[in-house]
């Protein structure tokens, strides 16, 4: 399927992901073969000229389908896995920076002024309250 599936969308799809790799596989071909005879059945409704019956069989292939795609492997969800990537590293890019951010601040501040607890948080705010203790550049007659 070239497009996101939009049966992941709901939490109830999504949760099926978390079955393990042989359920998975089990009710993915279980599924593939439902869609399989549903089509047989939509053809013969369309021959019999049962159109609203062909249409159902097709809607019930189609559901099928759907569902087998979301249980796939992990990592070959069109969509998710790339977006699932791309926010992985947009957060170690994010991870460095804040850890560059501590060390700059780490060697700015003095040893008394650093935070009792070494987080993120804590030096920014022990960066704050730095701030207005000090004052800028600016300010500094040269």
């Amino acid at each position: 399927m070239g497009y996101l599936n939009p049966l992941l969308r709901l939490p109830a799809a999504r949760a099926l992901l978390a079955l393990g790799a042989k359920e998975r596989m089990a009710l993915r071909t279980l599924l593939l073969e439902l869609r399989s005879q549903a089509n047989d059945e939509a053809e013969r409704a369309w021959s019999r000229r049962k159109g609203p019956m062909a249409c159902y069989w097709r809607a019930v292939a189609t559901y099928a389908r759907h569902l087998a795609h979301v249980l796939r492997q992990p990592g070959t969800v069109p969509g998710v896995d790339a977006e699932v990537q791309r926010l992985t590293r947009d957060l170690a890019v994010a991870r460095r920076q804040v850890a560059l951010l501590v060390e700059a601040a780490s060697s700015v501040l003095p040893l008394q002024a650093r935070p009792q607890v070494s987080t993120p948080e804590g030096w920014a705010q022990q960066l704050r309250l730095a701030s207005v203790e000090c004052p800028s550049a600016a300010e500094v007659p040269a």
